[in-house]
């Protein structure tokens, strides 16, 4: 009796299990479904602030020239009205590309995501208190300064937002090579077994070493970027440059794979070949 309740209470604990891992895909699914869904939205949001900001300088540049030819005065109504549009149209095509990176962040989960968001709401509230001070503005005076506020405003989010994108790239890209590391390991050992055998591996250890090398290398760059990460005071070359060596880090890793492949393909080949050997013998 003891023992049917024991096994009993193993197929209960196990059919829980598989309900309870069933549940969290069902789960996973859907905050990958509601991620999609707001990040197509802001991508549309996005996409028309930017229409909106091309136009808006367009009128302003017109604008402009004209006060250049001396046919409207600074303070002009128009020329006011025109500037002010034009940087109402940047601080919303700001706002539009702050709110499409926190959303990104907010579903990446990544290190330092808390801090990432509390920076870059303090920024859109900055362009927001800016854009009010848009509206009171008299002058064009006055405008110069709102201008330089908003430039300031937007070269910190700037860096916040090119630094988030990157780290995301970064830890996706560890996950990789973390996958990376533990089969080259594997697949060392399968070719010594096969050499072990009288197997010519020649090729096979030459395309290892390549593609050990390429994955080392795609480490390296990946620790160069996160070293500048997580600096301080940071400048936008430098998160730049840190940008480019994920770039170069992805394509070691696109190298790698395509020796893998290959790898794949031969150590395939050989199975077959043994297998047939078997047969062949057994018959």
């Amino acid at each position: 009796m003891n023992g049917t309740d024991s096994i009993n209470g193993a197929s209960s604990t196990e059919s829980d299990v598989k309900q309870e891992q069933k549940n969290l895909s069902s789960k996973n699914r859907n905050e990958i479904s509601e991620h999609k869904q707001g990040i197509k939205q802001l991508q549309e949001e996005l996409q028309f602030h930017k229409q909106e900001y091309r136009k808006a300088k367009e009128d302003f540049l017109k604008i402009r020239n004209s006060i250049q030819r001396e046919e409207l005065d600074l303070d002009s109504e128009e020329a006011l009205n025109a500037t002010k549009f034009y940087l109402n149209s940047s601080i919303e095509y700001m706002i539009a590309h702050l709110s499409y990176v926190k959303s990104n962040i907010e579903y990446s989960k990544g290190s330092g995501t808390e801090e990432k968001i509390v920076d870059i709401d303090k920024n859109i509230k900055l362009l927001e208190i800016e854009r009010t001070n848009i509206a009171k503005a008299s002058s064009h005076e006055e405008l110069v300064v709102v201008v330089r506020s908003v430039r300031e405003i937007w070269n910190n989010a700037e860096k916040t937002s090119l630094s988030s994108a990157g780290e995301t790239v970064s830890e996706k890209i560890g996950e990789s090579l973390k996958k990376s590391e533990n089969l080259s390991e594997n697949l060392s050992i399968k070719v010594e077994d096969m050499k072990k055998t009288g197997v010519n591996t020649a090729e096979l250890e030459t395309e290892l070493a390549s593609y050990i090398s390429y994955i080392k290398s795609a480490q390296e760059k990946k620790e160069a970027a996160d070293s500048i990460y997580s600096s301080e005071n940071t400048t936008r070359e430098d998160l730049q440059k840190a940008n480019n060596y994920l770039r170069q880090s992805l394509n070691d890793i696109s190298k790698a794979n395509k020796i893998l492949r290959k790898m794949f393909g031969e150590l395939k080949n050989y199975e077959i070949e043994r297998d047939k050997g078997s047969e062949v013998n057994i018959t």
